[in-house]
């Protein structure tokens, strides 16, 4: 199959699979226990940490990052621990006990923008329905998120925002840098504690350099499947303590309780080490591809991308994620057809259901037009991309649309 829909999930890297297999075999006991097998691969657990926490330094172009790092079950757990944990400071405040003190009759309150992944957007609605107020941010047009309006969303009782470096549907990089200054400068103003500052970076890791450094960041997301290592993985990076919602045996430091899964950890370890080592290399490669898909598209009549003003090479836009609209003929028809052509794309994130009731949430908060949400797909590229399947894609596409569109 011509696989084009590497933002959904990526082909496991086979050699660094195996390599962490072998590893959990040799170091399969427990890394909470104390015996010599426990300790044993205890150090295996804490080198990769160490490692992963290198190559966020190394994305982020910096030698030493600092803050630390709690493995997960996913990147959507990593999204939800800094959000759940609001709900026990909430309850401090209430009774005069936490650092910030708010009155019992003020709403805590969030600042989340309008395209985040499901797993920010809906524990935000489950945090409005369990007492906070919630201000959801829109993107312009373009899907990027506007510094000033997060800077303007900000109350006396703001405790988190929350915006995604790169978004998953559209690749629209967020200046995450500015973001956090304008929330630092409108708390300064407010004469509030700048609030907990988390971002979503599951689909920049590997992909594009990050913005961890400089204390504006305190915490941010990361899933393994995302960069060829295996599903059930993920990581939470926090400059700030987190005081978790769900305890348990207290391991990852008391984020995240549970026996850590040796096996992911390390292949997820490995597999940024890599991703991070070459991330110059890969990005050239990814804006030549997306130079060869956004002139294919806009070489079949009818057809544009999604935001249609994308251009190829235009910084404000991740290379490895493109969304393309064929007025006339829905997505979904679209896809069906391309994946009867054994090409695989997809209409938007693959790990949420809502779209399916809720509409195309993303770009329906970009202000886009319902001919051009309704018809677009989303294409995402990977390391093996090759031109040929750019190419194959285009070609096919263009015949179908030709043929099926009304």
């Amino acid at each position: 199959m011509n696989y084009l829909d590497w933002a959904a999930t990526t082909p496991p890297d086979s050699a660094i699979a195996l390599q962490a297999l072998h590893a959990s075999f040799d170091h399969f006991a427990n890394p909470s226990s104390q015996h010599r097998a426990g300790k044993a691969a205890r150090d295996t657990l804490e080198g990769s940490r160490a490692s992963f926490l290198d190559s966020l330094a190394l994305a982020s172009g910096v030698k030493s990052l600092g803050g630390d790092l709690a493995f997960t079950a996913s990147g959507t757990e990593a999204d939800q621990i800094p959000l759940l944990s609001l709900l026990k400071l909430a309850k401090k405040n209430e009774s005069g006990t936490g650092a910030i003190r708010t009155s019992a009759t003020e709403k805590p309150h969030l600042v989340i923008s309008a395209i985040e992944h499901a797993a920010i957007d809906a524990q935000a609605e489950t945090l409005s329905r369990l007492g906070f107020a919630v201000t959801f941010v829109k993107p312009d047009a373009d899907g990027i998120v506007r510094p000033s309006k997060i800077g303007e969303a900000l109350r006396s009782t703001t405790r988190l925002v929350a915006v995604m470096a790169v978004n998953n549907e559209t690749g629209a990089i967020q200046d995450i840098d500015a973001i956090g200054r304008s929330a630092a400068s409108a708390a300064s103003s407010l004469g509030v504690r700048t609030p907990l500052f988390h971002v979503d970076c599951v689909q920049a890791l590997g992909k594009v350099p990050l913005r961890l450094s400089g204390g504006l960041v305190t915490s941010a997301a990361f899933s393994a499947h995302k960069i060829q290592g295996p599903k059930g993985v993920g990581a939470l990076w926090h400059s700030k303590a987190i005081d978790p919602l769900a305890v348990g045996g207290g391991q990852e430091s008391g984020i995240r309780s549970g026996t850590e899964n040796l096996f992911g950890i390390h292949a997820f370890a490995l597999c940024a080490a890599k991703a991070a080592a070459s991330l110059d290399e890969r990005l050239l490669r990814a804006r030549a591809l997306e130079r060869l898909l956004l002139d294919g598209i806009h070489a079949i009549p009818g057809a544009c991308a999604v935001p249609p003003s994308r251009v190829a090479d235009d910084p404000r836009w991740s290379p490895w994620i493109v969304s393309a609209a064929f007025p006339g003929l829905g997505g979904e028809v679209l896809a069906r057809a391309l994946s009867d052509a054994d090409i695989a794309v997809s209409t938007g994130s693959a790990c949420s259901q809502a779209h399916k009731t809720k509409g195309r949430r993303v770009l329906d908060a970009m202000g886009l037009p319902e001919e051009l949400s309704f018809s677009s797909i989303r294409l995402s590229f990977g390391p093996d991309t090759a031109d040929a399947d750019v190419e194959a894609f285009l070609s096919t596409a263009a015949d179908l649309y030709r043929r099926l569109k009304t």
